[in-house]
């Protein structure tokens, strides 16, 4: 009857030894009732375990797995995260076959191999079993528990999923609600699956969500921009998507794509999402660079990131990240403002950030660079599309005229490990690229 049934048998064939949550499904939702200019929400999802171990639901211990919820939208061309919610902690599970893999049932309190479990929507939003993300380690899965918050209830939004009803209400744009879990018995090779995504739709005037097409279970909704970006189920080759592996673990995903305006100008849009790694994606004057090429500009700015509400997670500075050309990057950075004393708004786990800016020159593939984790600047590397460094990249300083100070500015660019003397596009710094410039450079200029 589902699609994603035959995903999640492909999904078992290839699991790894012990337990791999999955989710398989995400169900209806319902509403809160909105306030003020805010509308809350909680979804129903069916999780299977594809591994060959169970699961432990221990509800009065951190032996559990948490779930968190994100919305998203793409309106204008661009993903954009619209709301988030705090994790919710998970207690006894049910022993169904409803991923038709063959439930082995495990032990009372335990979710056996093949074996699914399902929430409902009003038990996903209760806030008393709804606790902060920062209390959780999305990667190791470790939580703390109990957690601060437990038991607590408040108005209609606390906790729970929660976007500005105007950002619900455009019936151009496209919606998605996202799924993600997290446990402390999962391999590091079985934790990558633990996001799902599925199309929704909100009725005007009431805002009630309903859930439309297939779940894409086991992808995060940064996939939906590529594989929904021109009309539902209609896939835009355009976007590219490029996922990074930490070493300290955990995935990151990186969409960009560019748009023609007609007018000569290229926006280029970009989409990075820390799927579930612990460090955060900040720190220091240029956290993401784009390689535009030296003495080249950009412009109109756009940048997009998403509110969290309640203590402890919205401890942090609220502040959008600014742009600055420098070194022929666009070197976007989160700012700090002297004498408050918040974290920086860096791009933490279950978080997509969205950034923009317009460009004289076509695009081409480039790599691009973010910082992660601390002041000591630990960068990843990730393949996007960029502005090309034209019309004659052996011009490497823009002036018109190929001379000694292009094989200079080249030189230093090289020994800095700046993306624009990557002239090979392939992520690495050696022979071929310097036997690539000189040979644009002695073959000249149109």
């Amino acid at each position: 009857m589902r699609s994603f049934i035959p995903v999640l048998a492909l999904f078992a064939s290839s699991a790894c030894t012990g337990p791999d949550i999955i989710c398989s499904e995400i169900l209806s939702g319902q509403t809160y009732g909105a306030l003020g200019d805010y509308q809350s929400f909680s979804f129903g999802d069916i999780t299977c375990n594809i591994g060959d171990e169970p699961f432990t639901y221990e509800a009065s211990t951190p032996n559990h797995p948490v779930f968190t919820s994100g919305l998203y939208r793409i309106k204008d061309g661009r993903l954009e995260q619209i709301g988030l919610s705090f994790v919710t902690h998970t207690f006894f599970p049910l022993q169904g076959n409803a991923c038709d893999l063959g439930c082995d049932p495990g032990a009372p309190g335990m979710l056996g191999p093949g074996c699914s479990d399902t929430i409902g929507a009003a038990l996903a939003g209760s806030q008393s079993d709804m606790g902060p993300r920062v209390q959780v380690n999305p990667w190791s899965g470790e939580i703390t528990y109990p957690f601060e918050t437990i038991n607590e209830t408040a108005h209609s939004y606390y906790k729970r999923l929660k976007a500005h009803v105007s950002d619900i209400s455009d019936p151009d744009a496209q919606y998605f609600v996202e799924r993600q879990y997290v446990s402390n018995e999962e391999a590091p090779e079985a934790r990558n699956n633990n996001s799902s995504y599925r199309r929704v739709s909100f009725t005007p005037g009431t805002n009630a969500p309903q859930v439309l097409g297939d779940t894409f279970a086991g992808q995060p909704a940064i996939f939906a921009w590529r594989d929904h970006g021109l009309g539902p189920n209609m896939p835009n080759p355009d976007v590219m998507i490029s996922s990074v592996n930490h070493s300290d673990g955990g995935v990151i995903h990186v969409g960009s794509k560019a748009t023609d305006l007609g007018d000569g100008t290229w926006r280029y849009d970009y989409a990075i999402q820390n799927q579930n790694m612990q460090n955060e994606i900040g720190y220091g004057l240029g956290t993401f660079y784009i390689p535009i090429g030296f003495n080249r500009t950009t412009r109109d700015p756009y940048f997009n990131d998403v509110t969290y509400f309640e203590l402890p997670d919205a401890s942090y500075l609220d502040v959008d990240w600014q742009v600055y050309n420098a070194a022929g990057m666009a070197r976007w950075f989160a700012p700090w403002v002297p004498n408050v004393y918040f974290e920086l708004n860096f791009i933490r786990w279950g978080s997509t950030y969205t950034f923009s800016f317009v460009s004289d020159h076509p695009p081409t593939q480039k790599f691009a660079q973010l910082g992660i984790g601390s002041f000591n600047q630990n960068y990843v590397q990730a393949s996007v599309v960029a502005p090309s460094s034209g019309p004659c990249r052996a011009d490497f300083n823009a002036d018109g005229t190929l001379n000694f100070f292009d094989v200079s500015l080249w030189l230093q660019a090289y020994q800095d490990a700046n993306y624009n003397a990557d002239f090979t596009n392939d992520g690495e710094f050696d022979f071929f690229d310097a036997s690539a410039f000189l040979q644009e450079f002695n073959a000249g200029c149109p």
